[in-house]
């Protein structure tokens, strides 16, 4: 997802272009060098048994099982105590044949904020059929536009008496390195897309994960600032805590066992080449993936052997301090 040239898809671990960052000690101290890792995702795929149904899942769409319905910004988020979304820094599609893309959703009349919700028979959330504002949590729903090539991201999603509400939403050309704008949120506290850093199944199944992932930090460890290429933050203000956006990666001299299945090595070997890029507040060093059968009980275990003090904060700016770098770009390599 995205160009070869994005940076979630750029090795980071030449430690000679890619040095560890000035403040990496401090950092992975904050959170605690024997804090394990978390998979945050789960072999469970029966959305109505959802207290067990764990990770985010995502959505692929085309004419066929979306209607584009209307979303609204109208709704309590107890996490935030906002009474309304944030239409004016969300992406919609317009009513029209081609559902143009529309950055803030404020631009367009209520009637006409559309998204690409997939139709009640097909549709996969976070927390599965979860659809009390209340209790269910974040509830993301992730959604792939096949067609168009295009990403759409909801956050706090709930369709109430037939009603798609969303508190913000988001949407990212995946063939292009084009950036939302800097300060606005998307689904993720940091702004940044989720699917393109998502553990999927197959891909780990392959041996080759060749991307990013993303992780959750508490947010007592996390600064109120963002760095590139993240675009928002959130939280409380946490004295040379961890900016959202801020990258680490599995160190050099961790030797990933031998004796590990094939999920669990493709993850950490793209732990230590991509690295795992602070996207959202929630708990420590929670590692965030989708739901699937297809994961081996022995990948989790496996994985969440691994300590904070295993990783380090990369300093990135080989990549910010190049003259071709544009800050509202995600490319990272020319």
């Amino acid at each position: 997802m995205f160009p070869a040239t994005a940076v979630f898809n750029t090795r980071i671990d030449d430690l000679v272009r890619f040095p560890a960052h000035a403040s990496s000690n401090a950092w992975i101290n904050s959170v605690g060098n024997t804090r394990a890792l978390h998979m945050d995702f789960g072999r469970n795929v029966n959305q109505a048994d959802y207290s067990t149904y764990y990770g985010i899942p995502y959505n692929v769409v085309d004419a066929s099982t979306t209607t584009w319905p209307r979303v609204s910004f109208a709704i309590t988020d107890p996490n935030s105590g906002n009474g309304d979304g944030v239409p004016d820094e969300s992406d919609c599609a317009a009513p029209d044949a081609a559902h143009t893309l529309t950055r803030g959703c404020s631009a367009l009349p209520t009637a006409s904020q559309r998204f690409p919700y997939p139709n009640d028979n097909v549709v996969k959330a976070e927390y599965g059929n979860c659809n009390d504002p209340q209790q269910c949590g974040d509830r993301h729903v992730l959604v792939v536009e096949k067609n168009a090539c295009r990403l759409w991201e909801s956050y706090f999603t709930y369709k109430v008496k037939g009603q798609w509400h969303a508190y913000s939403t988001a949407a990212w050309n995946l063939k292009s390195n084009q950036m939302r704008p800097t300060t606005w949120t998307s689904a993720d506290a940091a702004g940044l897309p989720i699917l393109p850093l998502l553990m999927r199944a197959d891909e780990a199944s392959s041996g080759e994960v060749r991307h990013a992932l993303r992780v959750t930090f508490a947010d007592r460890v996390l600064a109120r600032s963002f760095v590139w290429p993240a675009t928002h933050y959130a939280g409380g203000a946490t004295a040379n805590g961890i900016p959202f956006g801020a990258v680490m990666r599995l160190r050099s001299d961790f030797v990933i066992p031998a004796s590990w299945n094939t999920q669990a090595r493709a993850i950490a070997t793209a732990m230590k080449r991509y690295g795992v890029y602070v996207a959202d507040i929630g708990s420590n060093a929670f590692v965030t993936g989708e739901p699937s059968a297809n994961w081996s009980p022995d990948t989790i275990s496996q994985l969440q052997r691994i300590q904070m003090g295993s990783f380090e904060f990369v300093d990135t700016r080989t990549i910010t301090g190049n003259p071709k770098f544009n800050v509202n770009s995600f490319q990272a390599s020319w």
